[in-house]
């Protein structure tokens, strides 16, 4: 029991500055799953949708497929690796988030941008711009990025057995690498929650999502080589 209330508790974080109007909470974490073989949900869909302008990203509970809200509508996907992804967009109160990060986001602020980027330059590109939005970038945010993609290399993923690495995770994943399109990435930045929400080499958590066909996945690899908009909070 011990174990299960240290799992869920909820980690909510102010803007750190009253001209921007967002709050961060992080259910859950990405060393408890990888390292401790954690699968058990920890917050209700249901619970986290009852604040307004929602808008977050993570996995569902057992690590069987992920999770995507823009704006309290919701995109659930699951696949089997070779298999079609299926989509859910209304929520029981079964469906339980393994990790989720969110924020509660009433208006955007958007820049538009010519910076060609990778996933090795992202990071910083993000922060350079949400600095000169007026964003405390020591402090975790949210932004969607929305333009022309050369590529993306994305997954669903789908692990129900509760031990594996990393890379077996990924193996048994569903992947797919979309190029040459538009396209729209809802993400969460910080410096400070390295294999909390983000992995140990980055600074960014991204989902792409593909409204039309209601699929979203997150993001393994990007190339950005056209003109893009970067959001984040006003």
């Amino acid at each position: 029991m011990k174990n299960i209330l240290i799992i869920a508790v909820v980690l909510f974080i102010g803007c750190g500055n009253s001209a921007l109007d967002y709050n961060i909470n992080i259910y859950g974490a990405l060393f408890k799953i990888m390292h401790e073989g954690h699968r058990e949900g920890v917050v209700s869909l249901l619970d986290v949708l009852q604040k307004k302008h929602t808008y977050g990203l993570g996995a569902m509970e057992g690590l069987n497929g992920e999770v995507l809200i823009l704006d309290n509508k919701v995109i659930i996907n699951t696949a089997i690796n070779g298999g079609t992804p299926t989509t859910q967009t209304e929520v029981t109160g079964k469906d339980k988030a393994l990790l989720l990060v969110t924020s509660e986001v009433k208006k955007w602020q958007k820049v538009s941008l010519d910076e060609p980027v990778s996933m090795g330059t992202i990071d910083a590109a993000i922060k350079q711009y949400a600095d000169k939005m007026g964003i405390n970038t020591n402090k975790p945010f949210p932004f969607m990025i929305e333009g022309g993609f050369g590529s993306v290399e994305w997954h669903i993923i789908d692990s129900p057995d509760p031990g594996g690495s990393h890379d077996e995770h990924m193996a048994s994943s569903w992947k797919r690498i979309d190029s040459d399109f538009k396209g729209k990435i809802l993400g969460f930045y910080s410096e400070n929650h390295q294999t909390v929400f983000t992995h140990h080499s980055s600074f960014t958590h991204m989902h792409i999502v593909f409204e039309d066909e209601q699929l979203s996945g997150h993001i393994d690899d990007i190339l950005i080589n056209k003109t893009w908009q970067l959001s984040v909070p006003l």
